[in-house]
């Protein structure tokens, strides 16, 4: 059964590619190239490709998921699995979007100590963020959906560029020799990539939201695949700018190497980056809350302000709580594994089940 939603809540189908570009990039682009040469060394861009390429089948089975109920995956998992246990499944997917949201909000923060304001205490950077946060979802998902297409086009526009400034010292010796490392070398190097890719989960929630929904999938995989074009550009420069021995010394690659771009009258270009970078994590941040909040208000039938608030309340005690890397790296880690197989296992079981399910109910 389809949501009906007023025609003023609905987006043109276009915004999804903004609204999959901004939910996949993040934070994670600042130093996922250090994760995926642990186990394929720097033919780690066949490992950017190949989980791309997977990625986009998953949002090939969402869209046939969702597109057979014509609502959301709160009531994709009533259909298929009943009141009780499709409640636990939805229980389980606001948890999901709630801590993927969580470690993207806890890393900007220690980016932003660690390059702008040492000083500055977590309480003081938390707080600020989640007012801009509570202003950008409780404005509705036509606001957040403006947000990420500025979110989008601001960065992309201004901190591209200055990626291409380390080409200066490039060394494309480094890339050789190619194909190096076994397959199953590339295929864990896949899986350590797949987690810059989680965001796009986020349609789960927002296909309702779309105006002739079905029309907007070309948008979505035109955004994912600028998400591996870009992905696989900053990987390349990045292998070029470092040796194989320091990267794996480099938290942040990216931010590291866009410190060579030098201007008049500007002396730190990682501020204006790390200033910036605000306008990416922004959105990606909101798009997740609004999914749990939204969620939260179909299960258990909590106004959306109210959950919001209490959200954001819960991400300031915990950003004040764990403030040490080797915590959040805990996390981090954990949270992939989870996440690994919900998007591998969980969604294609999910794609076989409804459509068995909508063939036997027809």
């Amino acid at each position: 059964m389809k949501t009906i939603l007023n025609e003023q809540y609905l987006i043109s189908p276009f915004y999804v590619f903004f609204l999959i570009y901004s939910n996949i990039i993040g934070v994670g682009i600042m130093g996922f190239q250090r994760d995926i040469t642990k186990d394929a060394g720097y033919d780690a861009w066949i490992s950017i490709i190949l989980s791309g390429v997977s990625i986009h089948i998953l949002v090939w089975m969402i869209y046939r998921i969702v597109g057979i109920t014509n609502n959301d995956i709160i009531h994709v998992h009533q259909f298929c699995f009943g009141k009780w246990i499709g409640g636990l499944f939805n229980i389980f997917v606001i948890f999901y979007f709630l801590v993927l949201a969580l470690i993207v909000f806890l890393v900007y923060i220690e980016v932003v100590q660690v390059w702008l304001f040492p000083l500055m205490k977590t309480w003081q950077i938390s707080f600020i963020l989640l007012v801009l946060v509570y202003y950008i979802v409780s404005g509705g998902f036509r606001v957040i959906t403006g947000v990420c297409f500025w979110g989008t086009i601001i960065p992309f526009v201004i901190l591209m560029p200055l990626n291409f400034f380390a080409l200066e010292f490039a060394n494309l010796n480094h890339l050789l020799p190619f194909f190096n490392h076994s397959v199953k070398e590339i295929v864990l190097s896949s899986k350590a990539m797949v987690f810059q890719y989680l965001g796009f989960e986020t349609l789960f929630m927002f296909y309702p939201f779309i105006k002739n929904p079905e029309r907007s999938q070309k948008w979505a995989h035109f955004g994912l695949l600028l998400c591996v074009f870009l992905y696989l550009i900053v990987a390349l420069i990045t292998f070029v700018y470092f040796s194989e021995g320091q990267l794996p010394n480099t938290i942040w690659p990216t931010l590291v190497h866009m410190k060579v771009a030098k201007f008049p009258l500007i002396e730190r270009v990682e501020f204006i980056v790390v200033s910036i970078w605000l306008l990416l994590i922004l959105p990606n941040i909101s798009v997740k809350i609004w999914a749990a909040c939204r969620a939260i208000k179909k299960v258990i039938n909590v106004k959306q302000r109210i959950s919001l608030f209490i959200v954001l309340v819960l991400f300031f005690i915990i950003a004040n709580v764990l403030k040490e890397r080797n915590q959040i790296e805990q996390l981090n880690e954990k949270y992939s594994n989870i996440a690994f197989y919900f998007v591998y296992l969980y969604i294609p079981f999910l794609f076989l089940y409804i459509h068995i399910k909508h063939k036997i109910t027809k």
